[in-house]
């Protein structure tokens, strides 16, 4: 009887140091680099882990130029696995720097994608979104100004929006550089020059964030921000302060994809993660959020979601030399 419990105290010690000494099966860890928005973001997050309670996924939160120069940096051996909502030219920066930085996606099915997105589409990297901008507005902080709703660009120059409008600087957000690259590709190099110097004179901020002049319309800081249309009308809905208009020479526009860092899809998790995001969760959070024209046959159910948008005409969208080009010359 004796030899019998010590048999089983043995195994019981046994297993317990197995069990001490990590031999219990590891979680996989999946890290994601993401620019988007905040409550995207956490949205994400939490449609991932509900369909994959048991990987520890990771969204890290990161500006546009931070996030392009950690990758430059670290190269193919970064930790990151997937990159979420990263602006199209970024991409081809990256490519530029190393032609196989990316999974090669040419298995998966693009056909579901608009004819806005498709002719920007890369089987390196795939559509993730189209975002359009917008110029929101305080009504409130306009009265207390004495101004009226902005309808033009040429508004805004007018010397009582001093210190009253705020913009994304182009050089750290896609937001600002879709609104910078809009007017140049719309009044040509010298008049846009010539308008955003003026346009300098009346600026509180040039923020790094994309939603920053949004946030800080919304709290009544500014009269006129510039910003994403979806958030617009987001913002819109819940502060009846607040308005948007696209100003007279249309809307400009920033394409987002999304892509699997070259060697990392050996990794079973890390396909699992990005065919759902790929093939399912994409769509559901452009629905929820961005309903703009990335996929075919869809039509924004938001009834305050504009249904009628006039892009500008926009240059270089996937080029990067000729943002690098733009960005050289702006000096604020």
């Amino acid at each position: 009887m004796k030899k019998t419990v010590s048999i089983i105290l043995s195994a019981v010690i046994v297993l317990g140091l197995f069990s001490c000494c990590g031999c219990t099966k590891k979680r996989e860890q999946i890290l994601i680099y993401s620019t988007g928005e905040e409550e995207r973001i956490a949205f994400v997050q939490e449609k991932l882990n509900e369909k994959f309670p048991n990987y520890d996924i990771i969204i890290q939160e990161i500006g546009t130029g931070a996030l392009v120069s950690k990758l430059q940096g670290e190269g193919v051996d970064t930790d990151c696995d997937i990159i979420h909502e990263l602006e199209i030219t970024n991409m081809e920066i990256l490519l530029d720097s190393n032609p196989e930085f990316f999974y090669d996606l040419k298995d998966y099915d693009f056909s579901k994608f608009s004819d806005t997105v498709l002719p920007y589409s890369h089987k390196k990297y795939a559509p993730q979104c189209m975002t359009y901008c917008s110029v929101v507005y305080n009504t409130k902080v306009l009265a207390d100004n004495g101004l009226d709703v902005p309808k033009t660009y040429e508004d805004l120059l007018k010397p009582e929006y001093k210190n009253l409008i705020s913009i994304p600087n182009p050089k750290s957000s896609g937001t600002g550089y879709a609104f910078y690259n809009g007017l140049i590709s719309t009044l040509g190099e010298e008049k846009a020059t010539e308008y955003f110097d003026k346009l300098n004179g009346n600026i509180k901020e040039y923020s790094t964030s994309g939603s920053t002049p949004i946030k800080s319309v919304d709290r009544g800081e500014i009269a006129v921000g510039f910003a994403m249309l979806w958030q617009c009308v987001e913002y819109c809905a819940n502060n009846k302060d607040l308005g948007y208009t696209s100003l007279d020479m249309g809307s400009p526009y920033n394409l987002y994809d999304m892509a699997v860092i070259n060697g990392h899809e050996k990794r079973e998790c890390v396909v699992e993660v990005f065919d759902y995001i790929f093939n399912e969760l994409n769509q559901i959070d452009i629905e929820k959020f961005i309903p703009d024209s990335t996929y075919k046959n869809y039509s924004p159910e938001n009834a305050d979601y504009p249904k009628d948008i006039t892009p500008i005409k926009m240059n270089g969208v996937c080029d990067p030399s000729y943002k690098e080009n733009l960005l050289d010359m702006w000096k604020y």
